[in-house]
């Protein structure tokens, strides 16, 4: 902590912030670590960790290994003091969760949603909402959380087939007037993509790419550890590439639907000439991704595609773009924990304790 300017109690509300991040995310930690972490005061730490205390925002766990003198406390967050609730839409349903402020999973629950009208689909969310409020038991929500197929821009939703009458509905306010808390909506596949990216591969990869393709296409986008939305949250829309299609595009579908198109007619008939088609279109988004974003690695989720179409495709789109520059390609059977973990992730991100000066100089 160098170099701050600011008011006394400015200063004291980030250094509390800091405490409190070190505290969940190193915990449990003794006083003196935290203390070399943030090299605040060891005074300081000791006055801030005692008010966190007081508050039942950290609480002790146990005592330090023994070096000879006296054990110190070991601290931890008290993940329980406030939670988060989770959904996710897809189909015709919504996977509700609520969790803690570590993200772990304390009730989940998956719920019929009817989407035909305005009406029936507001009435069935706000029904998943409040059950998962009685499952939390009393204790403070931090923040609600949805992902939704749609594209989402400062909470107003667009482009959703699936819940029309959602088109051009600010999801964030609606949902905030009735609850009363923090809200944050975000798009399914951008949800999906960080969720995976944060619980299996930020050790890994520091740029990395998801495309999905089932009942719907899309793709997320991570870059230096970020998910990537693009200047107006477009960014991913495969859909709107201009890409050569259309072989058996007889009644002039978008490209959205003739995939599917395709992706049904397979599965009826098995007839590869329908298989083939789709590789050809998925080694093109790929190409397209890697040319734009060269990302280190890209997941799929594709249940239609074997070990030797990956192969294919690794081999068609390396011929254009070079061995070197294509991506580690991994194929996953399902999205769904990703996309919990990524409302999960969205809201604790959010709402992290994160009070920043708007007058310092350097760094901190």
């Amino acid at each position: 902590m160098k170099n701050i300017v600011g008011k006394p109690q400015t200063i004291k509300k980030v250094n509390e912030d800091l405490i409190k991040n070190i505290i969940k995310n190193e915990g449990p930690i003794t006083k003196p670590e935290i203390s070399s972490i943030t090299e605040l005061s060891l005074a300081t730490v000791n006055k801030i960790v005692e008010q966190l205390a007081l508050k039942n925002e950290v609480k002790v766990s146990g005592l330090s290994e023994s070096t000879g003198g006296r054990r110190a406390q070991l601290f931890e967050i008290n993940a329980n003091l406030e939670h988060i609730i989770a959904l996710y839409y897809y189909r015709n349903c919504c996977i509700g969760v609520v969790a803690n402020l570590l993200g772990e999973i304390i009730y989940q629950e998956e719920f019929n949603i009817r989407m035909d009208t305005y009406e029936n689909v507001n009435q069935d969310t706000f029904f998943v909402i409040d059950t998962l409020i009685k499952k939390e038991k009393g204790n403070n929500i931090r923040a609600i959380g949805i992902g939704v197929p749609g594209v989402v821009k400062k909470g107003v939703v667009k482009n959703i087939p699936t819940i029309k009458s959602w088109e051009g509905i600010n999801l964030e306010n609606l949902i905030k007037s009735k609850y009363n808390t923090k809200v944050f909506i975000e798009n399914d596949t951008n949800i999906t993509t960080i969720g995976i990216y944060q619980k299996q591969y930020k050790d890994k990869y520091k740029n990395m790419a998801l495309m999905y393709l089932e009942d719907g296409i899309g793709s997320g986008i991570v870059i230096n550890g970020e998910l990537y939305l693009g200047s107006t949250n477009f960014a991913g829309e495969l859909s709107y590439l201009n890409i050569e299609f259309g072989k058996y595009n007889s009644n002039n579908l978008n490209l959205e639907d003739y995939i599917m198109s395709l992706r049904k007619s397979y599965l009826e008939s098995k007839d590869n000439k329908f298989k083939k088609e789709i590789l050809s279109i998925i080694s093109n988004f790929i190409r397209t991704l890697v040319c734009v974003l060269n990302p280190q690695a890209m997941i799929i989720q594709c249940s239609i595609l074997t070990k030797s179409d990956m192969e294919f495709i690794e081999k068609d789109v390396s011929n254009n773009v070079g061995e070197e520059n294509f991506p580690k390609l991994i194929k996953v059977e399902s999205l769904r924990e990703g996309s919990i973990n990524g409302v999960i992730s969205m809201c604790l991100k959010e709402t992290d304790y994160q009070y920043s000066l708007s007058n310092k100089k350097g760094g901190y």
